[in-house]
């Protein structure tokens, strides 16, 4: 059953975040920090990390400024989420913030991604919760890394500064929380049908039909393609894969893959064949189901 969570005096949500948790390539190698119990069915988490803060008064060789930074390559898999990204150069004073949208493939950060002390903090968003906050649609948002005023026209005005004058990462979410909030006191648009679609599609871990969806949601195939467009960003069938591929990497991440249990994922999440089911999971983990466990040291 649905459970509704009121925020402020104008939102209701859908509480999704107990029945799914997205995880990434290498759990345990990511800083993640989860939100206040009431901005969790929107947010999966908060992350990042803070470079000390290079002093002005004395002088400081730059090898030393940067020697702490130790850039590392990354896989970065589909885990439905969206997310702003703040970054600061300690070292230059120099802030960026940008959107990441949807993915629907793996890709590899770059080991080279620059010089400098950096600061960095990220809110990961839910897929279905983004359009709470977001100043207009989702349409364009597939595999998107554009400035954060795209679709955030506030966040450097209300939250960026903020984030600069702040000196951990306690205090960087305190203030991340109280700017969301006050996003979602502003009444952000939502479409109640379409919800209803993405808590069928989120109950049944992604494997759903498009009549599953139709009859959840009481819209057609064609309306439900519209809506998933404009406030998710991706259309429902991507979306369910998506999803289904997070459930499965999550099984085999906490319980390691051997062929009895592969098995019964490949019947439980659908596949009609061992091959089919590589070959998906491929497809966004950019590895073997065998090779993605020996990447996340499982």
């Amino acid at each position: 059953m649905l459970t509704i969570l009121p925020i402020g005096e104008q939102q209701l949500m859908f509480n999704l975040a107990p029945l799914y948790f997205p995880i990434t390539a290498n759990p345990a190698q990511t800083s993640e920090y989860l939100p206040n119990q009431a901005l969790q069915p929107y947010i999966r988490c908060f992350w990042g990390s803070v470079a000390p803060r290079i002093r002005t008064d004395v002088s400081v060789p730059l090898m030393d400024k940067i020697s702490c930074y130790e850039p590392r390559n990354e896989t970065i898999i589909p885990d439905t989420c969206m997310d702003i990204i703040w970054d600061l150069d300690e070292s230059t004073g120099i802030t960026t913030s940008v959107f990441s949208g949807i993915n629907d493939a793996p890709f590899e950060v770059p080991s080279d991604r620059g010089e400098g002390l950096i600061s960095r903090f990220g809110i990961r968003f839910h897929f279905w919760a983004v359009h709470f906050f977001a100043d207009d649609h989702l349409r364009d948002v597939l595999n998107a890394f554009v400035d954060v005023d795209h679709y955030f026209s506030t966040f450097k005005s209300e939250l960026g500064l903020l984030l600069e004058q702040a000196n951990s990462m306690n205090e960087r979410i305190a203030v991340a929380e109280a700017y969301l909030f006050q996003r979602l006191d502003r009444g952000g648009r939502t479409n109640d049908r379409m919800m209803n679609a993405v808590y069928t599609l989120i109950k049944q871990k992604g494997v759903v039909t498009a009549e599953d969806l139709e009859a959840s949601s009481n819209l057609s195939r064609r309306q439900l393609e519209r809506l998933f467009q404009e406030y998710i960003g991706v259309s429902p069938k991507k979306t369910a894969d998506l999803v289904r591929f997070q459930n499965v990497w999550r099984e085999m991440y906490h319980q390691p893959v051997q062929t009895k249990n592969m098995q019964d994922l490949i019947f439980s999440y659908g596949f009609s064949h061992q091959p089919h089911f590589i070959n998906s999971f491929k497809k966004y983990a950019g590895r073997t189901p065998l090779e993605a466990l020996v990447y996340a040291g499982r």
